[in-house]
């Protein structure tokens, strides 16, 4: 038993999935496993837990505060705490460059850094969908969060296989995690990540698929990123449904005085005052329930290059066909079509493929006496 206790591996007994839980390397194990790496027999394993050298839950979380039979995983003492002292104007520069020199998203971004500070367990915090010139954000942003919330709470640099795999990289223990360059220009591979990143984003529990564990289900706090150089970082929906779990900021000024920058970010004393700073120039998010997407014409023109041409086609018919609404026939509608991919350089045979299965306006079936025919809702 001494060398159980003069281990550095600490292990719990999970009893949801009868399984041994290694707290350091947050990785399951079997009874026999947990045996080998211990260098133990069932029977000292099982006397360590009558005598809680290895305690029992019912489960794992990962929260701010306390759950009953709940091992928590989060270890609020490695976020750090503000110091009231003069910050250093780099790491505001920072979000500045990020946010292209434009308040709106320099507030945004500042307003959300402190939201997650002061709501640990919010899951409805918009994603930030950050991207275009490489070398303006990306490693330096993630670090400055790393040293604010702890290095071990932030997940970094996920990659769309990430998102494809049979197997979760991603098991809900992080308070903020980046996912970067998920765009393959591939429609429906693009739109699978588009809907595991809607599966993530806001979801209160995910389902984790972990290698040699059976699925379970746990708690999700995390704040998520997207970062990309390109000028599409993600399909998003079209304009129609909102697109509310995302705010898009597009930084196109590369970040100056790099090397100093990132070294003021690991910091733990500087970022702790520009913690105190954000406590004292954003006070108002102290009040607030809930924060809300960013609005802006980045996000607009990121859901005009999402949008399918289908859609495209209907926001050209309210543009010069204003009249154009309410049932209408298909013959009628195949007119403005061929116009469209005239006007726009289509080819109308590829482009009337796969039109209805994109349109937003489905064509319905009609039957009067013994004649069928097709007809639209246009709203």
């Amino acid at each position: 038993m001494e060398e159980q206790n003069n281990s550095k591996e600490t292990y719990a007994f999970i009893k949801l999935l009868s399984k041994y839980y290694w707290i350091e390397k947050r990785t399951f194990f079997s009874p026999s496993d947990t045996g080998n790496n211990l260098m133990m027999s069932q029977k000292e394993l099982n006397e360590d837990r009558e005598n809680w050298v290895i305690q029992d839950y019912d489960w794992i979380c990962y929260k701010a505060g306390w759950e009953s039979w709940c091992l928590n995983l989060l270890d609020e003492s490695k976020i750090l705490k503000p110091i009231k002292w003069f910050y250093d104007l780099r790491i505001p520069d920072l979000i500045m460059n990020i946010a292209w020199d434009d308040m709106d998203n320099f507030n945004h971004l500042n307003e959300a850094i402190l939201y997650k500070y002061l709501n640990l367990n919010d899951h409805n915090i918009p994603a930030i969908i950050l991207f275009w010139k490489w070398g303006s954000w990306k490693g330096t942003l993630m670090t400055l969060l790393s040293t604010l919330f702890g290095e071990e709470n932030v997940l970094s640099n996920l990659w769309e296989r990430e998102l494809n795999s049979s197997f979760d990289t991603f098991k809900g223990q992080h308070l903020v995690v980046e996912f970067a360059e998920v765009s393959t220009n591939n429609t429906n591979t693009d739109k699978r990540v588009l809907n595991k990143s809607k599966n993530l984003v806001w979801a209160e529990y995910i389902t984790v698929n972990e290698k040699n564990v059976k699925q379970y289900k746990t708690n999700n706090i995390a704040w998520f990123f997207i970062s990309s150089n390109s000028n599409k970082p993600i399909l998003l929906d079209d304009k129609d449904m909102w697109n509310r779990r995302f705010s898009v900021i597009k930084s196109k000024s590369k970040l100056k005085n790099a090397k100093e920058t990132n070294e003021v970010v690991r910091n733990k004393e500087e970022v702790a005052k520009y913690l105190y700073w954000l406590i004292w120039a954003y006070d108002h998010v102290l009040k607030y329930t809930k924060l809300d997407a960013l609005e802006n014409q980045d996000k607009k023109d990121l859901e005009s290059r999402s949008q399918d041409e289908a859609n495209t086609f209907w926001d050209w018919v309210s543009d010069n066909h204003p009249d154009f609404q309410w049932k209408k026939k298909l013959e009628d509608i195949n007119v403005l079509i061929e116009m469209f991919c005239n006007e726009c350089w289509l080819p109308q045979r590829d482009f009337s493929r796969y039109f209805w299965h994109n349109s937003k306006f489905p064509k319905k079936k009609i039957r009067i006496w013994d004649q069928t025919f097709y007809w639209v809702e246009i709203i």
